[in-house]
Order: C-alpha cells, then sequence, then structure tokens
C-alpha cells in the first residue's frame, strides 16, 4: 500500500515537472528562432538600404520611362560588398525578367512582386530567406530588387538548440523522477510508522481484552445454567450481558484480523 502510494507521489511530481519543463523549453525556442528570424530579416532590410542608395538612376529625354537605370553602375561595387556576408542579389524588370545576379546559376523561382518576404525551399537541405523590394521613383516602378540569404543560419542554430533543450529535458525529467521518488519516501515515512504504531497498539489491545470478555461470558454462561436461579428479571439481565459479550467478543476479532 505504501509502495504504490510513493510511487503515485513521485509519478505525479515527474508528470508535473516535464510538463513545466516541456512548456518553458517550447517558449524558449520559439523565442531563440523568432529571434535568429527577425536578426536575418534585419540584415536583409539593411542590405536592400544599402544598395537602394547605390543605385545609379539616369534621367531621359525620351520613352516610356523618364527615367534609365544603369545596371553596371549601381551593382558594380555591391556585388562584392555581399558576398561576404553570404547574400545574394537579383534585379528584375519591371516586367518581372531576371536582368542581372549574383548567383552563379539563376534560381527556378518566380518573382512575387505581393510578397516582401518568403522562405523558399531549392532544395530539402538549401533553404533561401528572401526580401523583394520595388525601386520606385515619382510613381514609376524601375525593376524589383530581390535580396536572398541563407536559410541555415536559423536552421542550424534551432535544430542544435532542439537537441540541447532536448537533452537537457529528459536529463531534467529522470533527476526529478528520482528526487520525487526520494522525497516520497520521506513524505511517507511518518505515516508508516503511524500506521505501524496503531497497528501494533490494535493488536495488543484486542488481545488484552479477548480473556476478560471469555471470563465474563464464561461466568454469565455458569450463572444461567444455574437451576437455582429463579428470578425472571435476573435471567434476562444475564442473557443482555451474555448478548452484549458475545458482541464484542466478534469487535475484537475483527480488530485482530485487521491488525
Amino acid at each position: 500500500m505504501f509502495q504504490t502510494t510513493r510511487r503515485r507521489l513521485a509519478l505525479w511530481y515527474t508528470t508535473v515537472t516535464a510538463v513545466l519543463l516541456l512548456l518553458f523549453a517550447t517558449g524558449v525556442y520559439l523565442y531563440v528562432r523568432h529571434t535568429l528570424i527577425e536578426r536575418v530579416d534585419d540584415t536583409l532590410k539593411h542590405v536592400v538600404e544599402v544598395v537602394e542608395r547605390s543605385l545609379v538612376i539616369q534621367p531621359v529625354d525620351h520613352g516610356e520611362m523618364p527615367y534609365q537605370f544603369n545596371i553596371e553602375a549601381s551593382f558594380r561595387d555591391n556585388s562584392d560588398r555581399v558576398e561576404d556576408d553570404h547574400i545574394d542579389l537579383e534585379w528584375f524588370s519591371p516586367k518581372g525578367d531576371l536582368l542581372w545576379s549574383t548567383f552563379s546559376e539563376p534560381l527556378t523561382i518566380p518573382l512575387k512582386t505581393n510578397t516582401t518576404r518568403a522562405t523558399v525551399h531549392l532544395s530539402a537541405e538549401h533553404l533561401l530567406r528572401q526580401l523583394t523590394q520595388p525601386v520606385e521613383i515619382e510613381d514609376y516602378i524601375l525593376g524589383y530588387l530581390r535580396v536572398s540569404h541563407p536559410w541555415f543560419e536559423v536552421t542550424k542554430p534551432s535544430h542544435q538548440l532542439i537537441f540541447d533543450l532536448t537533452l537537457g529535458t529528459v536529463v531534467m525529467i529522470i533527476s526529478t523522477g528520482a528526487i520525487g521518488w526520494l522525497l516520497s519516501g520521506m513524505a511517507m515515512k511518518p505515516v508508516r510508522e503511524s500506521y505501524q504504531r496503531l497497528k501494533q497498539f490494535t493488536a495488543d489491545a484486542s488481545h488484552e481484552l479477548r480473556n476478560p470478555i471469555a471470563t465474563i461470558q464464561t461466568n454469565v454462561q455458569v450463572a444461567l445454567g444455574d437451576p437455582d436461579l429463579a428470578s425472571e428479571l435476573q435471567r434476562h439481565q444475564l442473557e443482555v450481558i451474555e448478548r452484549l459479550t458475545q458482541r464484542l467478543g466478534k469487535l475484537v476479532n475483527d480488530l485482530l484480523f485487521l491488525a
């Protein structure tokens, strides 16, 4: 009985701690991942701002577009600048045609002008975080600048964090189970000792009561068997005493059985 209660207490300790640890680990993972994504997005935004400031736009006197965009002069210095940060640039025409790119091979991903930030899957292990920014001047769209950042700077720390959190959670749950088993044993020790004392007292009291009850019952039966007992009142009183002693004897036997 006590071992079952002890196991239940230890199981409750472990379960409650495991739920709290899982909630804490999930919160830490989501916070760190959100922070990593924000850092990548801030990097992309900063690159877009730097590139936009260095674009070479020249006015023209003829044609549908009053401005002319100089691709070679605009991206001549930016390609080397972003290469160190593993960031790639793509320039698209207002119609969505790729005009310039730092990728060795052009991506097969179509331009999405209605989405500013997106995570694209080139393969199972190659993901990119992209930011698409339309370049406008006086309500004229000169083109679209798409900046790509490798997604492994988010996935790699995230996977490592998942491993660390899982390992730490498992170790903490095992430790909590062991500590819960120890604490439940310490909590059950006074109850066990009290139960043992109560059990011993019940056994001792039952043994002490059996002899007087048996003696009373024997004397009553002898008195009832006396032929000289003529009073009906005395006989009735003795019969009552006999019934009570029989009930007390059964009660003592039950106490001995429980003890």
